[in-house]
């Protein structure tokens, strides 16, 4: 059996921990997958020492993987990633760098050796829209999609409950969860109730949950009458992913690029065009897009990808 090893951020809340999560439970038929943590949720003295502690082991056992599968945002986690990378390599192992990031062209545009900086790896983005975003300035880049977590499907046994707005992950401003607050309270009066994760905030017509299991977030996919996604950028957001394939119409805001038909969109920050949008939501069959994310078909292309990096 070839091997992979993931490396990133892991047993975290977030996007990209799940993708590792999901690919690494999951891996294409023929391959083993491991994971690597390259990142803490402490200070950053915890940061640097689960940085380092990643080094360490990519110095001593990179060689025993086919494929050193990197996931990286911009900023900090780029220049993490980075210096994994070239450890990996030294090792003469393959590396994937993996760009999550919805704002990774514009971090890119700051380092003008960042084609240099990546010219040993084998570049992947999250959608068409990233590679002609990315590819002028960093070079070529395959396309692979976010995969579907195989266990979201939709339970006909959990009712869906009128009017309950669900607002998922951390609230970091770019979420824009402040925005969801004031849709929340804007429909307060007509029986509209928001459920958030990722914050403890409590008022009249939003209750946070704070950080929840999956299982309770699947529960609540399953429930919620619609999502929200109000976020100023997005590389391509799994918590859309999870919505449909539990089938929650989802409402996102105009500054995620390629946002599927069966998606309502949103002004970003238009607020009038928001609430609209909320009392006119209703379900669709997401099913068509939710198979071309499935695990299987996403893995298939890891694979593809995979055994031509190392037969070439």
């Amino acid at each position: 059996m070839r091997r992979v090893l993931h490396v990133g951020p892991c047993n975290t809340p977030g996007g990209i921990a799940k993708v590792i999560e999901i690919l690494s439970q999951n891996p294409p038929t023929g391959w083993n997958a491991d994971t690597l943590n390259s990142h803490s949720k402490g200070n950053i003295f915890a940061k640097l020492l689960a940085w380092r502690k990643a080094q360490t082991y990519l110095k001593n056992h990179a060689r025993e993987f086919d494929i050193i599968h990197i996931h990286s945002a911009a900023g900090w986690s780029y220049r993490r990633k980075l210096s994994l990378a070239r450890i990996a390599f030294k090792q003469n192992t393959q590396v994937v760098f993996h760009i999550h990031s919805g704002q990774f062209d514009q971090f890119a545009k700051q380092r003008n050796n960042i084609r240099e900086e990546l010219k040993s790896v084998n570049l992947v983005v999250l959608s068409n829209y990233w590679q002609e975003k990315l590819q002028p300035i960093i070079g070529d880049c395959l396309v692979i999609g976010n995969p579907v977590d195989p266990k979201i499907t939709i339970d006909d046994s959990i009712s869906r409950k009128a009017k309950q707005l669900l607002l998922l992950g951390r609230p970091d401003p770019v979420k824009g969860h402040s925005f969801a607050f004031d849709i929340a309270r804007r429909l307060q009066k007509e029986g509209w109730e928001l459920i958030a994760t990722g914050t403890e905030h409590n008022e009249a017509g939003i209750k946070g949950l704070g950080w929840v299991t999956e299982q309770e977030k699947y529960r609540l996919l399953q429930e919620s009458s619609a999502i929200l996604i109000p976020s100023k950028f997005e590389g391509q957001p799994l918590v859309m992913l999870e919505a449909l394939a539990a089938g929650c119409p989802v409402i996102a805001s105009d500054k995620i690029p390629e946002l599927p038909s069966c998606v309502t969109s949103a002004t970003h920050e238009d607020l009038d065009e928001w609430i609209k949008a909320v009392r006119k939501v209703k379900q669709e069959d997401y099913s068509k897009y939710i198979n071309a994310h499935w695990v299987g078909e996403i893995n298939q292309k890891w694979s593809d990808m995979y055994v031509s990096i190392i037969d070439n």
